[in-house]
């Protein structure tokens, strides 16, 4: 049997050997140690297995009192060595923090779903569909586990993994990082670990030390990775080919390498995934929830402790809103949480039924069913990354066992427990009238909100079992019964919700006035209903960056960094930002152009593509555009053969051609247009957009971009969110051809693999040579690294917008170093760094390269 492919014929063999022999090349044959660990087999004797039946949670947290109560009986530093615990199940949720921090949610699953491949070959079970679970489960009943991948503790305990299934044979494991990237929601998984604590109180959680990647999920992204990491050498061949049974029995999918070939491994995957039967792979958007209410069904339980308020704050009632004025009135009534928290340890909160009004900012929010839920309020936030006292950044011991660490973890993780309040928002004790009002507060006081609340300290219980044992880190509760957001958060979310709360007359003006720290006659604006959704959107962006600041920065920011941007500050000052506020331009005479905004029109002035009201086309892709073909529009008319024969233009890494199509029409007879891209589908895609369009003067070339031909006549290239060394690759194009040049830069650490063509002298005729990044930006290339990585902070968008600068300003001083004129001295290239408003995109820098002829 043969499968025919553009490009690549793949052929159905019985054997797996070719497959695994494929799979399994390593083109770098210089991989780190690290790359594959040895493992250590594990007494099964000591193995826990975590079972869908309810019982998870409680049998982590019954082991992790069982530790602590071993350690204080047998008065040691350390506790004993925990059990090996054994979870399988899909991921339901992930949350990644930067690249050494992961926190899942697993919903336990029995076993793995298997596949009969003679029904999977059935042409009714080809349509693709969501996934479901095996049986009459109901993902809605099943509590997640919650896991945490960390990089030091994953290493700290030197890979340990075995295999029950298989008598405890070794197997290999790949990197954290591998898993850091294929570990996705919708996946099956097997995850070995110990248990630890939780940041809450009553909670432990299972730290992973081993995964399995069992089962893939439907998301042809995530497969991807999986088999580029397989072919790089970095994740065993035989675990992937588990993770697909489709693949695994009968026949197996062998590629046949043309000299030709430019199919990607997102194709690859994508007609791997496409054999699968409909439903059987999960969906990850299941899991996650692919709107609100499907999103609120998959919370957790609400737990005992915060179930029923106590009796006298149930019957308080309220209202969920603290009036303005009289928190001016009674600001000296307003205690700090260390004040609350000293009261409560010495015991001076004596009459339980008497509210006190507490302000704070939310560290941490757990939400739960029934509308509850629970905020850590603490006097300063910082957030997880860069907080220095948290307990995620600590060093692991150097003996490598792994064993103190989490008692370490216990002790502080105590500590911050006495700094903080758990503040529960529950129905019953806010009195509210509406549900909605309730879940409007549960979604917008998230971590990094600052708040005011009323309500009820309660004091520990009577019960002195728990100071018996050593426990004495009894959380602080604090029941509320009003609240009032002082400060929004500064993500994005939180903020656009905010915004459309306000839109619809769901929010309070002047609250959200303060909150978002905007003038109130704004507010009013949007109350009113005269802003857009797109224009939300807009407005979401600019008050993010400015509600950022040093204690939002998810990140460490280290001396190399900072140093960097010292370095190379003299950049910045010769290529200051110009900043493009308005897509309104002028022609030479100074009469006013033609707005660009008509270039997306039809003739007949209505849309060419229709999207809904605040759609992403509309609030991002349209004004990217337009932005792009007004900078363009300058470069072609800057141009000395401007209007006198057609003009090349070539957009590298142009996907399906959105910007180029665009270009094409716009321009018509005075250009022809090249895309280059390295997918074929995307080529495809443009070409299909390009005939519907009726456009003759473009075409696409799927090919690497670092192999445009050098001799043909460039006059313009362009590039729209150009990631990484793409950038710099489009440049030394411009600056190899002369050409006038639009880049817009997307992310920074990409495609380092990539190199640079500049020009050079041979013999008297030009030529160029291929260059790294950092030698065609003349830089160093480890402070040209703690750069990129400034670049790329998140939660601080002014700084990494700094770094952002840095990077497009030294870029530009290459061009200008370079760049060759075709036509002699007499023409020249002038570069400028611009911006366009972050509305459109956090990545709204772009480089401008017009001709100068004097």
């Amino acid at each position: 049997m043969v499968l025919a492919s553009t490009g690549r014929v793949y052929r159905l063999l019985s054997s797996a050997t070719i497959l695994l022999s494929w799979l399994s090349f390593q083109p770098n044959q210089h991989l780190s140690a690290n790359a594959f660990s040895t493992t250590i087999s594990v007494d099964t004797s000591s193995i826990v297995r975590l079972r869908p039946d309810g019982s998870a949670n409680d049998i982590l947290y019954n082991l992790l009192q069982q530790q602590e109560q071993q350690q204080t009986d047998n008065n040691e530093e350390q506790s004993s060595q925990s059990p090996t615990l054994v979870l399988e199940g899909f991921i339901s949720k992930r949350r990644a923090i930067g690249k050494h921090l992961i926190f899942l949610d697993v919903m336990p699953v029995d076993k793995v779903p298997t596949l009969d491949i003679s029904s999977a070959n059935s042409k009714n079970n080809k349509k693709k569909g969501a996934a479901t679970l095996d049986g009459d489960d109901s993902l809605s009943e099943i509590v997640p586990v919650q896991a945490i991948m960390r990089r030091d503790f994953w290493n700290g305990i030197q890979n340990q993994t075995t295999d029950i299934n298989k008598n405890n044979s070794s197997t290999s494991m790949s990197s954290f990082d591998v898993y850091h990237k294929i570990i996705q929601p919708g996946t099956y998984c097997r995850i070995q670990g110990q248990v630890g604590p939780s940041r809450n109180q009553k909670e432990a959680i299972l730290f992973c030390h081993s995964i399995t990647y069992t089962l893939a999920n439907n998301n042809p992204q995530h497969l991807r990775n999986a088999l580029k990491f397989v072919q790089d050498g970095v994740l065993d061949a035989t675990e992937v080919l588990n993770a697909l049974p489709i693949l695994s029995q009968v026949e197996e999918l062998t590629p046949s390498l043309s000299t030709n070939d430019n199919q990607t491994y997102g194709e690859l995957a994508m007609e791997i995934l496409d054999r699968f039967p409909r439903k059987f792979l999960m969906n990850p958007s299941q899991l996650m929830g692919s709107s609100d209410s499907a999103k609120v069904q998959l919370l957790p339980p609400v737990p005992v402790e915060f179930r029923t308020p106590p009796s006298q704050i149930a019957a308080s009632g309220g209202s969920s809103i603290v009036d303005q004025q009289q928190d001016d009135d009674d600001d000296d009534d307003m205690i700090t949480i260390t004040q609350a928290l000293l009261d409560r340890n010495n015991e001076q909160v004596t009459d339980q039924k008497k509210a006190i009004t507490i302000t704070g900012w939310i560290q941490n929010r757990r939400r739960y069913q029934d509308s509850v839920s629970v905020l850590e309020v603490v006097d300063e936030f910082s957030s997880l990354a860069s907080s220095t006292s948290s307990s995620d950044t600590e060093e692991s011991n150097d003996d490598g066992s792994g064993k103190n660490e989490l008692d370490m973890r216990n002790s502080k993780l105590k500590d911050l427990w006495k700094q903080r309040i758990y503040a529960v928002l529950h129905p019953s004790a806010l009195g509210t009238r509406s549900e909605d009002e309730l879940n409007i507060y549960g979604n917008i006081l998230s971590s990094g909100a600052r708040v005011t609340m009323q309500g009820f300290m309660m004091m520990p219980s009577s019960d002195t079992s728990s100071k018996s044992n050593g426990d004495d880190s009894s959380a602080a509760t604090f029941w509320v019964t009003k609240c009032r957001l002082l400060r929004s958060s500064w993500r994005p979310g939180d903020i656009r919700q905010l915004l459309d709360l306000v839109h619809d007359g769901k929010f309070d003006v002047e609250e959200a006035a303060g909150a978002l720290e905007i003038p109130y006659s704004q507010v009013e604006d949007l109350a009113e209903g005269a802003t857009s959704a797109a224009e939300r959107q807009w407005l979401t962006a600019e008050v993010t960056q400015s509600l950022q600041g040093e204690n939002s920065r998810v990140g460490k920011i280290s001396d190399a960094m900072m140093q960097s941007l010292a370095t190379f500050g003299s950049a910045r000052d010769e290529y200051p930002i110009q900043d493009v506020t308005s897509l309104e331009r002028s022609d030479d005479d100074g009469s006013q152009s033609t707005d660009t905004a008509s270039i997306l029109e039809s003739n007949e002035g209505n849309p060419r593509r229709t999207s809904l009201e605040g759609s992403r086309w509309q609030y991002k892709k349209r004004p990217q555009l337009e932005f792009m073909v007004d900078q363009i529009a300058e470069v072609l008319r800057s141009h000395p053969d401007y209007g006198k024969r057609k003009l090349n233009v070539v957009d590298i890494g142009g996907g399906k051609g959105l910007l180029s199509n665009l270009l094409a029409e716009t321009f018509g007879d005075d250009v022809v247009v090249q895309v280059i891209e390295i997918s074929r589908a995307a080529t495809v895609n443009g070409m299909m957009r390009a005939k519907r369009r009726g456009l003759e003067n473009i075409r696409f070339d799927a090919m690497d971009a670092t192999k445009v031909d050098v001799q043909s006549n460039k006059d313009v290239v362009v590039a729209l969110h150009a990631c990484g060394v793409l950038s710099d690759v489009a440049l030394g194009h411009a600056v190899s051809q002369g050409a006038g040049f639009v880049i817009c830069p997307c992310c920074f650490r990409s495609n380092p693999h990539l190199r640079v063509s500049i020009p050079k002298e041979d013999n008297g005729n030009l030529d160029v040579e291929l260059v790294t990044a950092e030698e065609f930006l003349d830089v160093d290339p480890d402070q040209y690294t703690s750069l990129k990585q400034l670049a790329e902070l998140q939660g601080d968008i002014k700084l990494a917008s700094k770094a952002m600068h840095t990077v497009n300003a030294l870029r530009a001083s290459a061009v200008d170093r370079l760049w060759q004129s075709k036509k002699g001295s007499q023409e020249r290239i002038n570069t400028s760094v611009k911006t366009f408003p972050i509305g459109f995109s956090t990545r709204n820098f772009c480089l401008v390269g017009k001709y100068d002829v004097s």
